[in-house]
Parts: C-alpha cells; structure tokens; sequence
C-alpha cells in the first residue's frame, strides 16, 4: 500500500486537533466502507469531513457513535484501511498532500 500524504495546514485551518507527532490515516467503517480521518497519536476520528469540529475519541472499551454514512451501531474500522485511489475518490480527498492522481493501469 502506498503511504498517504497529509496536507496537515489545511487540517488546522479547518479546525482539526494536531500535536506535532500525529499518525493521521484514513479509515473506513468495516460494514460500508464510509471514511473517516483518525489520527492515531491522539486516537481522535473525524466524523464528518466538512465539520472538523464533529470528532469523537477512539478508546477501547467505549463504544463508537453510530456510522454516520449506514447507521450500524457496533462497528469497527475495516482491515485493511482504504487504498490511495479510494481516498482520492471519497470526502477526505482534501486532506492529500498531493493533489496529483494516479490510476490503476495508467502512467
């Protein structure tokens, strides 16, 4: 898997909690494949990516709120995470670092 790039200015300046040492992926809900930002240094997920300030902890033994893209109340993040091009395709696009697009079979 390709490592992603994050524009992190951009997640700040749209209200996104960073440390310095984040881990920022994004993940997808194992039931839909509907995407989420998670930064894993701060276990914090965005839930929705126009409203950063719409953000939720991932700690074990506490439950998740509801998927916001199928509803399903138990969920967990799906293994394997999104691949580049499904990112590139989603609601977290802006994130990427790059805005240069690779495709499957293309130079």
């Amino acid at each position: 898997m390709t490592a992603i790039a994050f524009n992190t200015e951009l997640i700040t300046q749209r209200g996104g909690n960073l440390c310095g040492e984040d881990e920022l992926s994004v993940e997808a809900c194992g039931a839909c494949q509907g995407q989420y930002l998670f930064n894993a240094a701060l276990n914090d997920v965005y839930y929705d990516s126009v409203d950063l300030s719409r953000h939720f902890f991932k700690i074990p033994a506490i439950d998740l709120p509801p998927c916001r893209y199928c509803g399903a109340l138990q969920w967990q993040f799906a293994c394997p995470a999104p691949e580049l091009a499904q990112v590139q395709a989603g609601p977290w696009a802006w994130v990427l670092a790059s805005r240069v697009f690779s495709f499957d079979g293309q130079s």
